[in-house]
C-alpha cells in the first residue's frame, strides 16, 4: 500500500507543503472559473471553421441532455466522494483538472470552430445557471465532458471496479455527445491525449509529505 494514502486530513493539513500546494491550486481553479464566461462568450461571438464530420453525417441528431448530465453529474460525484477520503489524491486530482483546464482553454483559443451541422443544444442545468447568460456552442476542441471522465478513470486506474466503470462511462457519454451533435469527432478523440498530458504534468508536483507527522 502505497503510505501517502493513508495521510489523513488532519495530517495534510499539518504540512505546510500540502496546504501551499492545496491553496495555490484552489485559487487558480476559482480564477478559471471566474475566466471561462468571459472566454466562453467571446469564443461565441468569434467566427469559426465548420469541419466535415463523416460520422456525424450518419447519426441522426437527437437530444440527450438529460441522460448525459445524469450519467455525467452521477459519475463526478462518485469519484469526488471517493477521491475526498484521501487528501493526498484528492490534490493530485484538483492538480490534474488544473491542468487540463488550462489545456482546454488553451485549445479552444487556438482552434476557432463553428458548431457541427444538426447540433442540438446541451443544456447543462448546473453550469447555465451558475456561469453562462447564452447557450454555449462553440466551446468543441477538446470535449470537456469526455475529458472529465477520461481523467477520473486515470485516477482510478489501480481500482479494479471503478477503473472500468469510468472507462465505460467516458465511452458512453461520448457516443451521447456525438449523437447530439454537440462535438465533433476530432474532439472526442483527442480528448484522452490531452487529459494524459496534464496528468503526466501533474505528476511532477512533489508529493514529499510524511505520513507519521503525528498521531491522530
Amino acid at each position: 500500500m502505497n503510505p501517502l494514502s493513508t495521510i489523513t486530513w488532519a495530517q495534510a493539513l499539518r504540512e505546510p507543503s500540502y496546504r501551499m500546494q492545496l491553496l495555490l491550486t484552489m485559487v487558480l481553479l476559482i480564477a478559471c472559473a471566474l475566466i471561462a464566461p468571459v472566454l466562453f462568450e467571446w469564443i461565441e461571438q468569434r467566427p469559426g471553421y465548420r469541419m466535415d464530420d463523416p460520422l456525424l453525417a450518419i447519426l441522426p441528431a437527437t437530444d440527450l441532455s438529460v441522460i448525459i448530465f445524469s450519467l455525467l453529474y452521477l459519475l463526478i460525484i462518485t469519484g469526488i466522494v471517493m477521491l475526498a477520503k484521501k487528501p493526498v489524491q484528492f490534490l493530485f486530482a484538483l492538480q490534474a483538472f488544473l491542468h487540463v483546464t488550462i489545456l482546454r482553454f488553451t485549445t479552444l483559443l487556438l482552434v476557432p470552430l463553428e458548431a457541427p451541422n444538426g447540433i442540438k443544444l446541451l443544456r447543462d442545468p448546473f453550469i447555465e445557471v451558475l456561469f453562462y447568460q447564452q447557450p454555449i456552442t462553440k466551446d468543441l476542441f477538446f470535449s470537456g465532458h469526455t475529458g472529465t471522465l477520461i481523467l477520473l478513470y486515470l485516477l482510478f486506474r489501480t481500482h479494479d471496479l471503478f477503473k472500468w466503470v469510468y472507462l465505460s462511462g467516458a465511452i458512453v457519454v461520448s457516443v451521447l455527445i456525438l449523437i447530439q451533435h454537440a462535438h465533433y469527432t476530432i474532439d472526442v478523440v483527442m480528448a484522452p491525449v490531452f487529459v494524459w498530458v496534464a496528468f503526466r504534468v501533474a505528476q511532477w508536483y512533489p508529493k514529499n509529505f510524511s505520513v507519521n507527522n503525528s498521531k491522530d
